[in-house]
């Protein structure tokens, strides 16, 4: 009688949602905080075969549970639960011995709960009752344990002492009494239905139920507050919609256009030697490279080279002394080929030399795991980093050869260590893999550039950015209409071309806001300095964004701070 009663009052409650028209006022723009709860209390079990008229003359006994649960709505909520019974029971109907079966079970259950009190109690709903009445349905899972193979009981239908897991469901009320701001008393009654063989008897019916009845404490973990909805962005009506006059700079003229070319050349030698041979291993490529990357610079005919700085390095593999003489002979090879190649004087070339790269080695071990690979050849402060992966055989005697790289002893003596750390198997791999790139040459090659017409320069800026002044890139955006992509990109390259100059950036990030690329010139504007013209161009950003009060006045944007939240 009691299921049958509670499972029509849910139903009930479900019509009653559904057909009220003031209970769709009941929305609540608040969620609770999380509850905790734990009961305790009494419960009759039952099987397929009793009668519910003689649900009196069930065995007693007990159990408790512990409850999350929290409400979305002033109506809806949730609630998990893990519950754990001692059952006991007649178990079947027809049965030769007057013991009852007892056992145990864990239960974890997931409620959906129904605020009884605020659904009837329109039109208004309050969030803090001191009475509180809900109703709760939820699905899980319980595990029985604990049977008795001791008692001697014997019965029409076959039983089992084997623990099972089997699915359940459950309806019911709980009353809760406010007693203090977070803590209530409650007390809870509910039907559960579980799967066949509960209680360890398995018949036709597909059902077993217990009926429960517990009181207990819930604790709310903090103050129920209202939800606050997030404040909405300030959005003015008076955006900026046409833009105004921006404040571009004209660079400064650059009178000797003074140009830098940095290189490093990998050229491989026979041992001992300090001649070059063009065909010999990877000489053929590097040489190519390194002709491609001056070529490209001195493009131009008219181009003057005023300077060829070159520092070459050898490895330190063998006596200080050899190496002296490798680092300063293969110097003064590469001189000789592009003065030969270039038809440079050599008054042109200073050289100087270092005959052991103990700096270049010790930089590749410190930071071997931030390189990628790329070949067997490793670069240092270069545009391109390859280097070999360094093998954690090797990784891990960093430390150690760190250190005798940092002695201040003889170079010679020096070596010898490196030797002997792990048992010279790190240094091997390192003469194989590392020792190679440590014998390069690097290369300044300084030159002096004319100036362009437009008409030229109009070309250079795809081409040889590089080769034109500021000044230069700032006229063919001028010989461009204002707003076109021609003219966006030549301003755009300077600001590539020279990313530290506050002018550059400043007239690029102009230009993106006069093509309404708002993000690209706040951007810009990083780099742009601390001038009155980013500033204002800043405030200018704001207004057409919309998030600030302004006005015009003589066709400036002035902004209105103290409107503005």
């Amino acid at each position: 009688m009691i299921k049958k009663l509670l499972l029509a009052l849910m139903l009930s409650i479900g019509c009653y949602y559904a057909q009220a028209d003031h209970i769709t006022t009941h929305s609540n723009p608040y969620k609770s905080p999380l509850y905790l709860q734990l009961y305790g209390g009494i419960n009759k079990s039952a099987n397929e075969h009793l009668p519910w008229s003689e649900f009196s003359g069930y065995p007693w006994s007990g159990g408790v549970f512990v409850g999350l649960g929290q409400d979305l709505s002033s109506l809806w909520g949730w609630r998990a639960a893990l519950r754990f019974n001692h059952n006991k029971s007649r178990n079947v109907e027809k049965c030769e011995n007057a013991d009852t079966w007892g056992w145990n079970n864990f239960g974890l259950f997931g409620d959906a709960t129904f605020d009884l009190t605020n659904a009837f109690s329109a039109p208004k709903v309050s969030t803090n009752r001191s009475f509180d009445l809900k109703a709760f349905a939820g699905v899980g899972m319980a595990y029985t344990f604990g049977f008795d193979n001791d008692v001697p009981l014997s019965y029409t239908n076959a039983y089992s002492c084997n623990s099972r897991l089997l699915p359940a469901f459950r309806v019911g009320l709980d009353a809760t009494w406010k007693v203090a701001p977070n803590w209530r008393i409650g007390a809870e009654l509910s039907q559960t239905m579980f799967g066949d063989a509960f209680n360890g008897v398995k018949a036709n019916c597909p059902l077993d139920g217990r009926t429960n009845f517990k009181i207990g404490v819930t604790y709310v973990l903090s103050k129920r507050k209202k939800k606050e909805k997030p404040h909405e962005p300030i959005t003015y009506v008076n955006r900026l919609r046409d833009v105004v006059a921006l404040p571009f700079i004209m660079p400064n003229n650059e009178d000797i256009k003074k140009r830098k070319l940095f290189g490093r050349a990998f050229l491989d030698f026979p041992v001992n030697e300090t001649v070059i041979y063009p065909r010999y291993r990877r000489n053929p490529q590097e040489l190519r490279r390194i002709r491609a990357t001056i070529d490209s610079a001195l493009f131009d005919k008219t181009i003057v080279v005023t300077s060829i700085s070159l520092h070459g390095y050898a490895s330190p593999e063998s006596p200080y002394s050899n190496n002296t003489r490798l680092a300063k002979g293969r110097t003064a090879a590469l001189m000789g080929y592009l003065q030969k190649q270039y038809k440079v004087s050599e008054q042109l070339f200073h050289n100087t030399y270092t005959p052991e790269d103990w700096a270049n080695l010790r930089g590749f071990i410190d930071n071997s795991d931030r390189r990628r690979v790329k070949g067997d050849i490793w670069y240092e402060n270069a545009s391109v980093l390859e280097t070999p992966r360094m093998p954690e055989d090797v990784l891990k005697y960093r430390d150690e050869l760190l250190r005798i790289i940092d002695l201040n002893m003889d170079p010679d003596e020096k070596e010898q260590l490196l030797k002997q750390v792990g048992g010279g198997a790190p240094y091997k791999w390192l003469l194989q893999h590392v020792y190679p790139g440590l014998r390069h040459t690097d290369y300044i090659i300084e030159y002096i550039v004319r100036s362009y017409p437009i008409k030229q320069a109009r070309k250079l800026i795809y081409t040889h950015p590089e080769a034109l002044s500021l000044k230069e890139m700032y006229a063919v955006a001028q010989s461009y209409e204002e707003g076109s992509d021609d003219w966006l990109d030549a301003l755009m390259i300077a600001a590539r071309e020279y990313p530290g100059d506050h002018t550059a950036n400043l007239n690029a990030a102009c230009a993106c806001v006069k093509v309404k690329r708002l993000s690209d010139a706040k951007r810009l504007l990083i780099n742009a300095g601390n001038t009155p013209q980013a500033q204002y161009l800043s405030d200018v950003i704001r207004a057409m964004e919309g998030k600030c009060s302004w006005k015009l006045v003589n066709g400036k944007v002035v902004i209105n701070e103290s409107n503005n939240e």
